[in-house]
């Protein structure tokens, strides 16, 4: 077919409209047309050719539908966009072209052929649903969605009766969230019977993976009804109520397999089956496996920040004319189609559990094992606490009016919000996060997940220490507190449920240690007290997409600055999450000169992995510097540096140098936890890491430049990224690095005794393993584009440029040669011939006398790592600028001035450093 943009090119609206029958009204070409879907008085459909504001589209004004050719195919004929291309091909006669892919297709599954050969015969199942009450509407949607089929197979080596022969069956064909392939097909046999009453069998995968009859309807739903059989979420579309889907876990097995993350944002309303308590003397006597299964989703989604509510089923009983029982319970979705219909479905999709903890009701209704037990005093008190979807109410008092036998509950508003759990958090400590060592001291705090109007489907969570759990000015954050005191009685009853959902987490983002294993952790994961503050990237969720962007994404940044200018960062962003199993990562400076292209490859850079560059302007605080870096292997981007003030420099420098690794550090009154180790990208013309060069690498773009990258470009698929990285083995991973550094260190141009050029190797080295897994991930050869090639050149030429920066003796002279210079030296010096050489001669205990006491020089000496004239002179001496193995003695100024150091200014040319040298000092 021809790609979405090609027909977009092609296609003309208002031809498109009129193939459509759509009728337009006065006004000549310009004029709207009237809606498809319902009698408008007036036009309210519009199109938009070249329009200045809105481009090319349109737009129905009675709703929210609008967009592009496709989508008004599928807004007049209700199809899929696979159906809308095809129409727009054939009522356009644009050929089909040929997929310029030249891979080979994938190889057709055992489930591929069962789901094709049951939606061929996809009609004959009309008849069994609509026996079971499904609407003709229900099933024509499955069917054109291509989820559900007939399937009449039957086994060639059993017997009818036996168990496997099969038979007649409705088919229900899985796939995965987002996904095509078929993963399994559920059949649900019209005559168990016939297969040894076994009603259900799956072909396929069950663990994960659940069913809806239309996945663009789940998509576009607020709200979706999690029900166990498949034949369950039929019932509730036949319902056919407004924004609503329905999904199938499949079995209660899978209530604590399935991955809830694409309910987030939507209200989820929990109805399993009304299984009565297992009878006494079985296994597992007196659990109701259907509401447990309940449970279990209520916890896992309010662990996501999804609003849950169950159905209350309390009233799901049918009228039995025989028997010693006159009532029986009514099992699932479709027993209450069948018995009720669809209007009384409906509504009963809508009466909410009206009690403070899901699950647990305060009056006669309960039936077998609960949820959780409340002493006397407790469930005393517990049936006044009454919420609602996103506020709480409390029974007053409960008494008989008019003679009535009934009590009639007096109602009093008691909060604006509901509390969904408030559970018990075990969050490891940074060591253990960090090295996945046993932790040896982890730090317990509560969650309490809230509902609120103003966020609507979405839950609010805060973490609280134990002293704030019963302190109300923390709870008032979420909303009023009308009743303080019936508030305060209430959140004991809740502390009663801190075991459900009672978890363990870690506090950090990106690639971490939980429980000894490596676990890909989001923002929504983290348990923070103080999340903003605590961590930049506290609501973040990872970028995700196909593995095959990755390659695309790589090969256009490759292609954009010459010699991997721009890929390099690119690389070493994705590789920070590395540091959970080798221990360190290096930061890394983009120097470019102004124009160069610097701020435009850093803001699609952001774009690309998701990644936040902070302002000069938000870095003007020590506080502000380390909230920035903390609790997070993500990168994270300060921006010229170099303009901000000698002391913000000064600790940016330091913070730098604590979290090469990891470092620990509590501030405030109630000591809140940092963990500094987020890498950090240095841009700017000049970036002031004179102290720091051991400990990063670098990139420069000027006269790099190459094509800009696509504006059509996706996202790295970071989340399959780290979900890739954590399945690999850290033993592994090490052997990798070591083999990679000792092939930087052969093919470096530094000698073997420079040990601030065997760490930059190392550094480079841990860029060049995330290169190579990075080509491992997307499907690339690591010789394309010559990255490693590339990055040798800039690790050579780092360590030359670099040779006398990395040496705090270089630092020191460079400003005492300054200073004598200027004529602000005041101790004794003078010029020599030493040993055949032409030497300044000095005390090192002057030289850092001055510059520790000259107020001029005051952010200098607060800069420098090295503060002793015995340590300055030691590394004169290595360096091998000394002459002579003695200190000498001169007459300067009519004084004897012993313990002179002679420094040779010839070597001193070697390292950049001069000075002027004054003929009455000779």
């Amino acid at each position: 077919m021809a790609s979405i943009d090609e027909l977009k090119r092609r296609i003309d609206l208002h031809q498109l409209a009129d193939r459509l029958g759509l009728k337009q009204g006065k006004g000549g070409d310009k004029a709207l047309y009237h809606s498809p879907h319902h009698p408008d008085k007036h036009p309210s459909l519009s199109i938009f050719q070249g329009h200045p504001k809105h481009g090319t589209g349109w737009k129905d004004h009675s709703g929210t539908a609008g967009g592009s050719c496709i989508d008004l195919v599928m807004h007049v004929q209700g199809c899929t966009v696979s159906d809308a291309m095809k129409y727009l091909h054939d009522a356009f006669g644009i050929p089909y072209d040929t997929p310029a892919s030249t891979a080979p297709s994938r190889e057709k599954s055992k489930f591929d052929y069962i789901a094709d050969r049951s939606l061929r015969e996809a009609e004959r199942v009309r008849e069994y649903l609509t026996g079971r009450g499904i609407s003709s509407t229900a099933i024509d949607a499955a069917i054109k969605a291509k989820t559900l089929g007939f399937n009449d197979y039957t086994s060639s080596s059993r017997q009818s009766g036996e168990v496997g022969y099969c038979g007649p069956s409705a088919a229900f064909i899985v796939r995965p969230i987002g996904g095509t392939e078929v993963v399994a097909v559920d059949m649900r046999f019209i005559d168990p019977a016939l297969n040894g009453d076994v009603k259900t069998q799956t072909q396929g995968e069950k663990d994960g993976y659940g069913w809806t009859a239309d996945p663009r309807k789940l998509e576009r739903a607020k709200r979706v009804v999690l029900v166990e059989s498949s034949i369950n979420a039929l019932s509730i579309d036949a319902c056919d109520i407004s924004a609503t889907a329905a999904y199938s876990i499949r079995g209660i097995g899978n209530a604590a397999n399935i991955d809830f993350s694409f309910l987030i944002g939507k209200q989820v309303v929990i109805c399993m089956d009304n299984d009565e308590p297992i009878a006494e003397g079985k296994p597992r006597a007196g659990h109701r496996p259907g509401p447990e299964a309940g449970w279990t989703l209520y916890e896992r989604l309010t662990a996501l920040n999804i609003s849950a509510m169950m159905v209350d089923q309390s009233g799901w009983v049918q009228d039995l004319a025989d028997g010693a029982n006159k009532t029986a319970p009514i099992n699932d979705v479709n027993d209450f189609l069948n018995l009720r219909g669809a209007p009384a479905l409906a509504k009963a999709l809508e009466t909410f559990e009206p009690w403070l903890i899901a699950g647990l009701p305060g009056d006669a209704t309960a039936r077998g094992k609960r949820r959780v037990f409340l002493p006397s005093h407790d469930f005393a008190q517990y049936w006044r606490f009454r919420p609602t979807q996103d506020f709480t109410r409390y029974i007053v008092k409960s008494e008989k009016k008019d003679d009535s036998e009934i009590e009639t509950p007096t109602y009093g508003d008691l909060c604006g919000f509901r509390i969904a759990s408030l559970s018990r958090v075990s969050v490891a400590s940074a060591s253990s996060t960090m090295t996945g060592d046993a932790d040896q001291a982890p730090s317990v705090y509560f969650a309490a997940s809230v509902q609120t109007p103003r966020h609507g489907a979405k839950l609010t969570r805060k973490v609280m220490l134990d002293d704030q759990l019963h302190n109300n000015t923390h709870w008032l954050k979420f909303g009023p507190i009308w009743k303080p005191a019936e508030f305060s009685r209430m959140v004991s009853i809740l502390e009663r449920s801190a075991d459900l959902g009672a978890r363990n987490a870690a506090n950090f983002v990106g690639l971490a240690w939980r429980d000894g294993a490596l676990t890909v952790n989001e923002g929504p994961d983290c348990y923070f007290t103080d999340a903003e503050k605590q961590c930049p990237y506290h609501n973040l969720t990872f970028p995700s997409g196909a593995r095959s962007d990755a390659r695309r994404v790589i090969t256009a940044y490759q292609q954009t600055f010459r010699e991997n200018a721009a890929a390099v960062p690119l690389v070493w962003a994705l590789g920070g999450h590395l540091k959970a199993m080798l221990g360190f990562w290096p930061h890394i400076t983009v120097q470019a000169d102004k124009g160069a292209g610097k701020s435009t490859l850093i803001k699609r850079l952001e774009r690309t992995i998701a990644f936040t560059m902070f302002s000069g302007q938000s870095l003007q605080t020590e506080f502000r510097l380390l909230t920035s870096i903390s609790h997070t292997s993500h990168p994270v981007g300060w921006e010229e540096l170099s303009a901000r003030r000698q002391e913000v420099i000064d600790k940016a420098v330091g913070l730098l140098q604590e979290n090469y690794q990891y470092t620990v550090t509590r501030r405030g009154a109630e000591m809140t936890e940092y963990l500094l180790c987020a890498p950090v990208m240095l841009a700017g013309e000049d970036v002031p890491v004179r102290s720091l060069l051991g400990k990063l690498v670098r990139t420069t773009l000027t006269g790099k430049r190459g094509p800009l990258l696509p504006d059509d470009l996706p996202r790295f698929p970071v989340r399959e990224w780290l979900e890739y990285l954590a399945g690999l083995n850290r033993r592994s991973v090490l052997d990798q690095y070591r083999a990679l550094r000792e092939q930087c260190l052969t093919n470096s141009r530094a000698s073997g005794a420079d040990d601030g050029a065997l760490r930059m190797a190392g550094n480079y080295a841990a860029v060049a393993l995330a290169w190579r897994y990075l080509c491992e991930f997307a499907g690339m050869d690591d010789a394309e584009g010559d990255f490693f090639h590339d990055l040798l050149a800039e690790m050579n030429g780092h360590i030359a440029e670099t040779s006398a920066d990395r040496e705090p003796w270089v630092w020191i002279l460079e400003t005492v040669l300054s200073e004598i210079d200027g004529g602000n030296y005041k101790h004794p010096y003078t010029f020599d011939m030493v040993d055949g050489e032409f030497c300044i001669l000095l005390r090192t205990g002057h030289v850092m006398d001055h510059i520790a006491h000259t107020g001029s020089l005051r952010d200098k000496w607060n800069g420098l790592p090295v503060k002793s004239d015995r340590v300055f002179k030691k590394q004169l001496q290595q360096a091998g600028v000394v002459v002579g193995a003695k200190e000498v003695e001169r007459r300067i100024f009519m004084r004897r001035v012993p313990y002179l150091t002679a420094i040779s200014l010839r070597r001193l040319e070697a390292f950049g450093l001069h000075v002027s040298v004054r003929e009455d000092m000779c």
